[in-house]
């Protein structure tokens, strides 16, 4: 009979944990971080980062975009898949509209032939600043 109500206890405390979690999780704000500061521990996380975009390149199929990102700390390139993209583009938005604005960007740390860069999470994950 006690461990029926050991039993329950925690599987009642597991089951609030876990929908606490979910329910948190949509506000768990991304560090933020200078480009100086990224380092390959941070491989898979969300991080936020503030800079001026300094130029904007197209992948040669052209749906995916690259910025050249500057903090004053550092210069990293941030990814904007096709698909955020085309979410941008919806806004009558295109990425080279940020070519020399300062941005706020929240995305995936992620490293591609050595170098560390961050991809775009959603478009709602970019913002411009000035």
């Amino acid at each position: 009979m006690e461990d029926k109500k050991i039993f329950r206890l925690a599987l009642f405390t597991a089951i609030f944990g876990l929908v606490g979690m979910m329910v948190s999780a949509n506000y768990i704000m991304p560090q933020t971080v200078q480009i100086k500061d990224m380092n390959r521990g941070m491989l898979d996380k969300e991080v936020s980062v503030e800079g001026l975009v300094t130029s904007v390149s197209q992948s040669q199929k052209g749906g995916t975009y690259f910025l050249d990102l500057m903090d004053g700390t550092g210069k990293t390139k941030v990814v904007i898949f096709e698909s955020v993209a085309s979410e941008i583009q919806k806004t009558n938005i295109t990425p080279q509209n940020f070519i020399n604005r300062r941005v706020k960007i929240d995305g995936k740390v992620t490293e591609y032939q050595g170098s560390l860069e961050v991809v775009l999470k959603d478009a709602s994950s970019l913002k411009i600043v000035a």
